[in-house]
């Protein structure tokens, strides 16, 4: 098997578990909450790749990679409570799509610090992606009337949980980066398992101090196997995600990759009854064929 088939079948991979396992995040972070479903998820991730880590151990002290991975460690708390806070107070179907914005932005750190090319037609596919991110974040509605309702107060023009998305873009960007980076210097195993346990463990501290090691295990233990399916699934598509970045471009990967919001905004719109405008599904189209075009045009 080529290095290209490794690194595809691992892509493929994570688009399946991240699809799936979004859905059931949504629904883990509804009944517990934002921070305790990503303390939960780090935590099932960190223990259960703890074994395959300690060969790597004293390559985490050699030179820069200890920084690294506390940054990666701080974006990756930034990123899963704004994607949580998306997941919490919008639409599956809306979220997933408007978070595929994170492929033009991991193309564009690729190309600065991998120095990955991005030709002309690429170039157009990412502008199509943006747009279509654009109309699918869009209540439905006329453009003009729901300016005005905008700027005089009476009414949003952005579906909820948009802002947060769009948050979560970036700092997901920013972690799509350094996953890259830490899973060529470390390895893929530690590039998940390092951020995911300390931030765990920094979560934890937060909730016994927030509520009560009794009222913290009585709430999570209601939930135990959500939480569980929840966090093995996303730990399964991050860690097929760091597999297939180890010798492939980071833009190819991401590409591949992007479909998982086709899979989640399926079950969003099946299964939560979700229902998005003709202007949504237009921008759904573009968002799809975009990142199906990037698969054969990088």
């Amino acid at each position: 098997m080529s290095v290209l088939q490794f690194s595809i079948i691992f892509a493929f991979l994570a688009m399946l578990c991240w699809g799936v396992g979004d859905f059931f995040i949504q629904r883990t972070v509804k009944k517990l909450g934002d921070f305790k479903t990503l303390l939960w998820i780090n935590f099932i991730g960190g223990l259960g790749l703890t074994p395959f880590i300690i060969k790597d151990l004293p390559v985490i002290f050699t030179g820069l990679n200890l920084l690294s991975l506390v940054i990666m460690t701080i974006i990756q708390l930034a990123y899963g409570m704004f994607l949580f806070k998306a997941y919490d107070r919008g639409k599956l179907s809306v979220v997933e799509v408007v978070m595929i914005g994170e492929l033009p932005v991991t193309i564009i750190l690729g190309l600065i610090f991998f120095g990955e090319r991005l030709s002309w037609s690429q170039l157009l596919i990412v502008i199509v992606i943006i747009s279509g991110i654009f109309f699918i974040s869009k209540t439905r509605g006329n453009w003009l009337d729901r300016i005005k309702e905008f700027f005089t107060g009476r009414r949003r023009i952005w579906e909820k949980g948009v802002i947060f998305s769009i948050g979560a873009v970036l700092f997901s960007a920013a972690y799509n980066f350094f996953t890259a980076f830490n899973s060529r210097e470390i390895s893929a195993f530690t590039a998940v398992w390092f951020p995911w346990l300390l931030s765990s463990l920094i979560l934890l501290v937060y909730a016994i101090w927030k509520q009560g090691w009794k009222s913290f295990r009585q709430e999570s233990y209601s939930a135990w196997r959500l939480i569980l399916i929840t966090g093995v699934l996303d730990t399964l598509g991050w860690l097929s995600y760091a597999l297939a970045l180890i010798k492939e471009e980071l833009s190819i990967i991401t590409a591949i990759v992007a479909g998982y919001a086709v899979i989640a905004m399926i079950l969003g719109i099946k299964f939560n009854k979700e229902k998005i405008g003709a202007w949504q599904y237009f921008g759904a189209a573009l968002v799809f064929g975009g990142a199906i075009a990037m698969c054969f045009l990088t």
